[in-house]
């Protein structure tokens, strides 16, 4: 059986950063999680102790993550293999690294860090694995009856040989204080150290950001010191360590990085052994803890402090009890001890002799006199090396001043250099592009001066003095540019039309684009004139139709009725009403009498007319039936028996008066 507590204590550091877990049935545990662990020697239990560094963010994710990774990957592998030393030793050396990882991951800004000790117990096998400086201890009962405390960690520190090696060879340097006391950190410490001293004797205040040195070789979590910043100086790699336990060992203790630095191992052990309360052993365990927590506080710790205690208790009669020393004992055992010692020092003074008074008295006044000596030659010495000292920090002061204005002197004569290149760039660019223009221009004039005498030239009104002075006379246009042409690519052949030349090519290019647009437009010219030519010869055609349709003599006659009757069968097919109807074949059969009656004219005329007089009495009949119609559609309408009878006599009348023009020469005909 297991009996665990604990106890924490920020002590006087300036913030609890300390984490710890601790599952005295760590089989329960996995069951509520539904990772079971039932296939591991039984029992089992979960001990880990986190101190935090430069903050208590990498203490909680460590806190919060590794007995979750323990589970499932203990309740991952059942087979007999997953349950030996060097399964589980690996298991929790991977952990380790695991979490580091993903902390760094997370949390990409931060420089927390954490060291750990963790103790994992299944059946008599106690698996230890830890980081840093935190610790765990069992307690073991000797032969003689006499409880020993053994350590099963060894802290990371840069006082041993082998990390300090990887430390160096990793880019970091080891400061060694002395006392097996020592720190590492990056390239250069001490002199940014040296830097910010100087900065606030001169009155600068804080420059930079402070170096920091750490005083642990392996760690969870630093950031800064890690690979991922370029240097690994700190390493997450595990010690891991297993023990056999057996009917004497008594307790196993983890504590926090505060409590080494203050105490021993055996004193600790010692402390946690007294037996306070004999009835209720977890009150006991927690009393111990509490106590063991105080005496550190009382010794004057300044670190965050936690400790947890497990008392192992053997079933079957094994590791019968022991006698442990009562508290109580123990604290009136150290009054008593210190009364005594106070006592004999009072009794000493008390009892001193005349000799050894004097003796005394010279003794105190020789040591006054030295005192009074050292404290001169300390003022000496101390003045002369604040004037040493204020010599040096002036001398680096001018040193700082002259560097100073001597780059500034130097930025600004580059900066005068960089203007001036600039300006002469500048002016550079103005000049090419102003002769590029003058060029072109000149170029132009010559051009165009050209064409204008080759014009006048064509059209007669020049003479050969128009063309362009400089010149040969009697050239042409052509010949002038081809000659400039050949001119340019014989002296720069390389070099982009400039110019004149320039100007040959862009008109060159003008003209070409000229001509293939002449050119399309010609194409396109043929199917325009061919739809015209189509259109005038349908209007001639439909012209020739209608001076064929005009009736002429008898031919004209039939060709009229027949077209009469085609009309009246187009229009009996429509369907009109009554009204309309009526008023269709009232003009119809005008149409008909008015034809016969100048039928019958021209028949009893005979041969009397002219050459072509039938055609001319056939439309004047036509055009004097036409207007009868129009007379009786704007008549009223007459009754249906009255109708032929005046329409009869209304022809008639038209063409006899039709007549009478025709023979005075006074109608057109139309």
């Amino acid at each position: 059986k297991i009996v665990a507590d604990s106890a924490t204590m920020q002590g006087r550091h300036t913030k609890q950063e300390d984490r710890h877990v601790k599952i005295p049935d760590l089989t329960k545990a996995a069951k509520a999680l539904k990772m079971p662990i039932d296939h591991l020697d039984q029992p089992c239990a979960l001990f880990a102790m986190y101190d935090g560094h430069r903050g208590h963010l990498c203490a909680d994710f460590a806190a919060k993550g590794f007995h979750g990774k323990l589970l499932r990957k203990l309740s991952a592998d059942t087979s007999e293999a997953a349950n030996s030393e060097e399964s589980i030793s690996k298991v929790l050396k991977d952990i380790c690294e695991e979490l580091d990882t993903e902390f760094m991951t997370k949390h990409r800004t931060t420089n927390d860090g954490c060291t750990l000790c963790v103790a994992l117990i299944s059946g008599s096998r106690l698996f230890t694995a830890w980081v840093g400086d935190c610790r765990c201890m069992i307690a073991k009962l000797d032969a003689g009856a006499e409880l020993s405390s053994v350590t099963l960690t060894e802290d990371h520190r840069p006082s041993l040989e082998a990390e300090a090696e990887r430390v160096k060879q990793s880019g970091g340097v080891v400061l060694d204080y002395g006392n097996g006391f020592a720190r590492i950190a990056h390239a250069g410490y001490e002199e940014r150290i040296r830097e910010r001293a100087r900065a606030q004797a001169q009155g600068l205040g804080s420059v930079g950001k402070e170096p920091v040195a750490l005083d642990v070789s392996r760690a969870l979590g630093n950031r800064d010191f890690k690979a991922v910043s370029g240097k690994a100086l700190l390493v997450a790699t595990p010690g891991v360590k297993v023990v056999q336990l057996d009917a004497s060992h008594k307790l196993v203790t983890l504590v926090s990085g505060g409590f080494p630095v203050i105490m021993l191992d055996s004193d600790m052990v010692y402390e946690l052994d007294l037996l306070r309360d004999q009835a209720d052993a977890p009150a006991d365990v927690r009393a111990g803890c509490g106590a063991l927590v105080q005496e550190a506080y009382g010794r004057g710790s300044e670190h965050n402090l936690s400790v947890i205690l497990a008392r192992l208790q053997w079933a079957g009669g094994a590791g019968a009890p022991y006698p442990r020393k009562l508290a109580s004992v123990d604290k009136a055992e150290k009054a008593a001890t210190a009364a005594l010692l106070a006592a004999a020092a009072a009794e000493e003074v008390k009892s001193g002799s005349a000799s050894a008074a004097s003796k005394r008295r010279r003794l105190e006044a020789a040591a006054s006199i030295n005192a009074q000596k050292q404290a001169a030659y300390d003022k000496t010495g101390a003045a002369a090396s604040y004037a040493a000292e204020q010599a040096k920090k002036d001398a680096e002061m001018q040193k700082m001043v002259a560097e100073v204005e001597a780059q500034k002197a130097e930025d600004e004569r580059s900066a005068r250099e960089e203007a001036a290149k600039l300006a002469a760039e500048e002016a550079r660019k103005a000049d090419e592009e102003a002769a590029a223009r003058k060029e072109e221009k000149e170029a132009a004039d010559i051009f165009h001066t050209a064409r204008r005498a080759q014009k006048r030239i064509a059209a007669g009104g020049g003479s050969a003095d128009d063309e362009p002075k400089g010149e040969p006379k009697g050239l042409t246009a052509e010949d002038f540019f081809a000659k400039r042409r050949k001119e340019k690519e014989a002296g720069a052949a390389a070099e982009e039309p400039k110019g004149l030349a320039a100007a040959d090519d862009f008109f060159a290019k003008m003209r070409a684009e000229k001509a293939q647009k002449e050119a399309g437009a010609a194409a396109e010219k043929p199917a325009v004139l061919a739809g015209a030519d189509d259109f005038f010869a349908k209007m001639r055609e439909e012209k020739a139709a209608a001076a064929a349709e005009k009736p002429a003599g008898l031919a004209g006659a039939e060709d009229f009725f027949a077209k009469n009757r085609a009309e009246r069968a187009a229009a009996a097919e429509k369907p009109a009403d009554l009204a309309g109807a009526e008023d269709f074949f009232a003009k119809n059969r005008a149409e008909r009498a008015a034809a016969a009656a100048s039928f019958a004219s021209s028949s009893a005329a005979g041969s009397s007319k002219p050459a072509g007089g039938d055609s001319m009495d056939a439309a004047e009949a036509f055009f004097a039936a036409n207007r009868a119609a129009r007379k009786l559609a704007e008549a009223p309408p007459v009754p249906k028996e009255a109708e032929p009878e005046s329409v009869a006599s209304v022809a008639a009348a038209e063409a006899k008066s039709d007549d009478k023009l025709a023979e005075s020469g006074g109608d057109d005909g139309g």
